[in-house]
Parts: C-alpha cells; sequence; structure tokens
C-alpha cells in the first residue's frame, strides 16, 4: 500500500466520522426542540386545568352534625350566605344499648357560598395594598404542599399574581391556629411563565367585551367588580400562549347535590 493510498483511507475514515457524529448531532437537536414545544404546550394546559378545577369546587365546605338531638353543626367558616344540603352517612362508630343491629347516623353538610370568588386581602395587609381574588375549597388540592393525610374541611386561597415571579396561591387551612399575616401563609407557585394577567368585563353600554391590564373600581364599599374572564398570558423564550378562565357567578337557583 502506497502512502498516497493511505492518506486517501484516513481522510475517507474522517469524513465518514465527521458525517456519523453530525446526523448524530442533528438528531439530539431535534428532539431536543420538539420536547422544549412539549414543555410549554403541556405547562400551560396544566396549568390551565388545575384553575378551571380550582374555579369549579371553589366555595364548597363541609362539616358533620349528630341527628340525635341539637342543631346541626355549622359549616366550617360559618357562612350565612351559604346553602345547605343535608347528606345522610353512616355512623358505625356508635352501637345503641339495646343490642339491635341498627346504627344512629350522621349528617353532612354541603354548604355553597352565594360568591363562590370574590376579593379580599389577606390577613394582616396594609390598607393601601390592593386585595386579591379568594375562593375557599373543601379539601386541599394535591398540588398544594400541607399536611399528609390531614382531613382539612376548609382551605382559603389567594390568586397572587407578581409580573416577576409569575403566578401562585397563598392559603392556608383551618387547621392552622393562628393566621395573623401574610407570613402565615403558605406559598405554592402554579407557573413561573405567566406574564400577564389580565381583567375581562362586559360592558353594558356598547355590548362588548373588555378587556383590561388592571380590575375595574368597584361600586360602594367593593374596592373591584368581579371580572367575568381572567385571560393568562404564558411567556416563554419568544413564544407566547394565553389562556380563558371562567369565573363562577351566583347561581341562587341552581341545585346542589
Amino acid at each position: 500500500m502506497t502512502l498516497l493510498e493511505i492518506v486517501l483511507a484516513i481522510a475517507v475514515a474522517g469524513f465518514v466520522l465527521y458525517a456519523a457524529t453530525a446526523y448524530v448531532v442533528s438528531i439530539s437537536n431535534i428532539w431536543a426542540e420538539q420536547e422544549e414545544r412539549h414543555f410549554f404546550e403541556d405547562h400551560v394546559d396544566g396549568v390551565t386545568e388545575f384553575l378551571k378545577a380550582a374555579f369549579l369546587n371553589a366555595g364548597y365546605e363541609l362539616s358533620l352534625s349528630q341527628d340525635e338531638g341539637g342543631q346541626p353543626n355549622p359549616p366550617a367558616g360559618n357562612n350565612p350566605n351559604g346553602k345547605e344540603v343535608p347528606v345522610n352517612i353512616p355512623n358505625q362508630g356508635n352501637r345503641p344499648d339495646n343490642g339491635s343491629s341498627q346504627s344512629s347516623t350522621g349528617s353532612s353538610l354541603i354548604a355553597h357560598s352565594e360568591t363562590p370568588i370574590q376579593w379580599k386581602k389577606p390577613p394582616g395587609a396594609a390598607g393601601y395594598e390592593d386585595p386579591m381574588l379568594y375562593f375557599t375549597m373543601a379539601e386541599i388540592p394535591p398540588l398544594l404542599v400541607g399536611l399528609d393525610d390531614v382531613p382539612a374541611t376548609k382551605v382559603d386561597l389567594y390568586l397572587h399574581f407578581d409580573p416577576d415571579e409569575g403566578l401562585s396561591l397563598l392559603w392556608h387551612s383551618n387547621l392552622q391556629e393562628e393566621v395573623e399575616d401574610t407570613d402565615d401563609l403558605q406559598r405554592t407557585p402554579i407557573s413561573p411563565l405567566v406574564s400577564e394577567l389580565r381583567y375581562l368585563y362586559w360592558d353594558e353600554t356598547f355590548e362588548k367585551w373588555e378587556e383590561e391590564d388592571e380590575p375595574l373600581d368597584g361600586e360602594g364599599e367593593e374596592d373591584f367588580q368581579l371580572p367575568r374572564f381572567l385571560k393568562l398570558v404564558f411567556t416563554y423564550q419568544e413564544e407566547t400562549k394565553s389562556r380563558l378562565l371562567t369565573l363562577p357567578v351566583p347561581m341562587d337557583s341552581a341545585l346542589l347535590f
């Protein structure tokens, strides 16, 4: 084998090795970009579905009372504007003394507030601070890290938005003994990719939807008007996506089951 043949063989081998390396790198870049696109889409959909479920379950509270004598215990939070629906549940812990097989029953009350979502300042907020969107839930969602295996019957939540930190929830359960300041609230980040939070109102004068960067001023003692929709704007690198969330409205004629 001559020197020229050896040089040609080395050149061909180097070219093949370079082509194989370039192919592997190209495939890796394609998969990485595809995963990033799917990550952003899945993140936006996941945050939207979580908040939709939270708003649908907003305003419900649970309490237990005994059927034998006395009045039922009020639901957690003692909401005078709520509606209660009794549901009989078996109480296997109490047995009658006469030895019969019948067991006494308890009553479970499901209360639903007429204003599931409202504007409210968190505990300890200063007078100049704006209120946040506030709602309650009967159970702690799995996303919120709290006390494990503890049956809390009420959770107070505040929707907090910061342009630099994104969207988060400030919350506390009825099991916390002292909640006097915002430092006593637990904070759970929902999405650092939420860059804007907008409010949609129905303009009765012009009969069209108006999109606002800030909530509209309320009337009387109300600080702000409750919007009909929330618009979340997500930003990741140079890509932007938006989603609409419906806020529940009071429904006096709705039946609870």
